[in-house]
């Protein structure tokens, strides 16, 4: 095949990686054969659901810190914030279900004992709460973990919700995150880092129209963990793009019977095509839907202007500064006296 682009803006990577460096899920197995069907593209026998439910969440590092260390070895800090929230179509509507949408702060700190951090904003403050993220050294490891911990928040919130039966969840990301999920739960990996089929089976995703999905793959993993996962093509790019772009992969829990996983399957390839975004409105276009940017949209908003909590973090840690490097000054003239 000759030389395509791929759809996302480059300052958001790709949609896409040929190998799992760094995961822990690499030692997975995949049985290609669970749905005994050729090796084909399947059109949905089941429509989209008559009301869907998306899980998602974003974050941000507001701002780097280093601390010194009990024994005067620097500590990276970070100030971040996340928020979580759900939004639900039903019908031709969409809304955001605000019960459920909640903002977070924390402050990580690379070892040392760090505090809590509250930050005034008129009457009110920010508290950024305060933590040490195991093994974290650097500050990127810092980012990790607040990574880490939105997803740990917006796995919470999807197990709570796909406890109702009568819609379908969807959450950001695989499955195995999730530790008491409903049935009627799927994860849709915006990123594929793991493609767990061979490049027999891969040959099969460039055949697959906008709408049609693969067989299903039982995925185990080496803790004994099964989901259920397969790919569709949510959008037709054109010429100019890789036939792999507009490729998403999805999840299902692996202890739902066979047959709930199939309808769970066919009823996301049915709904997810109608929600794809475009390259021309959205950066990480298709697999970032037309929900999910509008949900972002509102739940970044709520995190405040960047620059302007950037200034009011210089200010707070300004002012504690100035009162230690006071009280230490009145210290030491009391000491001389």
């Amino acid at each position: 095949m000759p030389l395509r682009l791929l759809p996302w803006a480059p300052e958001y990577g790709t949609s896409m990686q040929f190998d799992a460096e760094g995961s822990d899920d690499s030692e997975t197995a995949a049985d290609v054969a669970v749905e005994g069907r050729e090796w084909e593209p399947i059109d949905p026998a089941s429509g989209p659901t008559a009301a869907l439910q998306i899980v998602d969440g974003v974050r941000r590092a507001e701002a780097h810190a280093m601390d010194d260390g009990p024994d005067g070895e620097p500590l990276f800090g970070l100030f971040g914030s996340f928020a979580v929230g759900v939004v639900r179509l039903e019908g031709r509507s969409a809304s955001i279900l605000e019960p459920y949408v909640s903002v977070h702060r924390r402050y990580f700190q690379a070892g040392g004992d760090p505090v809590d951090r509250d930050v005034d904003v008129g009457a009110d403050k920010l508290r950024f709460e305060a933590g040490v993220p195991p093994k974290a050294t650097t500050a990127n490891s810092l980012v990790d973990a607040l990574n880490r911990t939105m997803l740990d928040e917006e796995a919470k919130l999807a197990e709570e919700l796909s406890r109702d039966e009568s819609t379908l969840t969807l959450v950001d990301g695989p499955l195995r995150d999730l530790r008491s999920p409903g049935k009627r739960v799927v994860g849709y990996v915006k990123r594929i880092h793991n493609w767990y089929i061979e490049s027999e089976q891969l040959q099969l995703l460039p055949a697959l129209g906008v709408g049609q999905r693969t067989p299903l793959v039982k995925l185990t993993s080496p803790d004994g963990r099964e989901r259920y996962s397969w790919f569709v093509r949510i959008a037709a790019l054109g010429s100019r793009y890789h036939h792999l772009g507009g490729i998403m992969r999805l999840e299902a829990p692996g202890f739902a019977p066979l047959a709930e996983a199939v309808v769970l399957a066919d009823q996301s390839t049915s709904a997810l095509p109608r929600l794809a975004s475009s390259p021309v409105r959205d950066p990480r276009a298709p697999q970032n839907l037309i929900p999910v940017g509008a949900l972002e949209a509102v739940l970044t908003h709520r995190l405040g202007d960047r620059r302007w909590l950037r200034r009011l973090l210089a200010a707070s840690i300004g002012e504690r500064a100035h009162a230690v490097a006071a009280a230490a000054a009145l210290l030491m003239k009391r000491t001389e006296t």
